[in-house]
């Protein structure tokens, strides 16, 4: 029986990967390499830009092995954060990837051909792995948030500021793989059925969360979609420079602002934020 001794946690029938704090299931040790890989650089580099030590497991799990260790209610293939520092990934390709891949007979040409060009697998199918094992740093980010405390002062940012810090770390560390981060959610966008979207506000996002990440996970997929898009945004407009402004100013709140104050603290964050707010609220 293996013991991450962080939390006291039991991961029975897991392997560990090379004494780290990995743990994946029978037959994923090539996806927890290539996984941790990217963790561990974003990693060293959010430590060293924020001064904060994260404590976490990341998990790389089968469906069987998810349906032990990870959220009760998550659904096999949505990455996800809990408190105690589990940091959880799906080890395959799985329905609910599938099922949000864009129909390549059903979209443009132009959007085809880059989300052919971008995913397409050794089997020359379009797989999403290589976009759903890069989320495992967007998670990461969630650790950074609890390990400093930070008030989430809206669901929605909490969000868009992983979404930043993931970015914003491919943009300046490994500028290769942004491709693999950036097609599919431009592409999902400009092709999700308006039939399958029940919420698509940030309203909508705030008040019915749990709502939409359990009951409508492709749903809560668009979201997270628009909220990729909108962190490229806000990367493009400012840089490295935004996130180290974001950080520090939801660092510094003690108390949830209301609407208002919250949008006015944005705004005048950086210049990139009121954008990014307003292509949103225009879309």
């Amino acid at each position: 029986m293996l013991v991450n001794t962080t939390f006291g946690q039991t991961y029975a029938n897991l392997h560990q990967l090379d004494h780290t704090k990995v743990y994946y299931s029978s037959d994923a040790k090539e996806r927890a390499i290539k996984i941790l890989d990217n963790v561990a650089k974003a990693e060293h580099f959010f430590q060293s830009e924020f001064n904060v030590k994260a404590d976490y497991t990341l998990l790389v799990l089968s469906p069987a092995d998810w349906k032990t260790y990870a959220h009760p209610n998550a659904i096999y293939g949505i990455p996800h954060f809990l408190p105690d520092g589990r940091l959880v990934v799906a080890a395959e390709n799985n329905d609910f990837w599938k099922r949000n891949t864009p129909f390549i007979d059903k979209i443009p040409n132009e959007l085809a051909t880059i989300l052919k060009e971008t995913y397409t697998d050794k089997n020359g199918e379009i797989a999403l792995t290589d976009f759903f094992d890069l989320l495992a740093v967007h998670e990461l980010g969630h650790a950074f948030q609890h390990a400093a405390g930070m008030l989430k002062q809206r669901t929605w940012l909490y969000e868009t500021f992983c979404n930043v810090l993931l970015h914003t770390y491919f943009a300046e560390k490994n500028p290769a793989q942004l491709p693999y981060l950036t097609v599919f959610p431009q592409v999902a966008i400009q092709s999700f059925p308006a039939e399958r979207l029940k919420y698509n506000t940030l309203e909508d996002f705030e008040k019915y969360y749990n709502e939409i990440a359990t009951k409508h996970p492709d749903n809560y997929g668009w979201y997270q979609c628009c909220f990729h898009v909108l962190a490229a945004e806000i990367y493009d407009l400012g840089g490295k420079d935004v996130m180290k402004k974001m950080w520090d100013i939801l660092m510094n709140q003690n108390e949830k602002l209301n609407d208002d104050d919250l949008t006015d603290l944005l705004i005048k964050a950086h210049p990139a934020l009121e954008q990014a707010i307003t292509n949103w609220n225009n879309q």
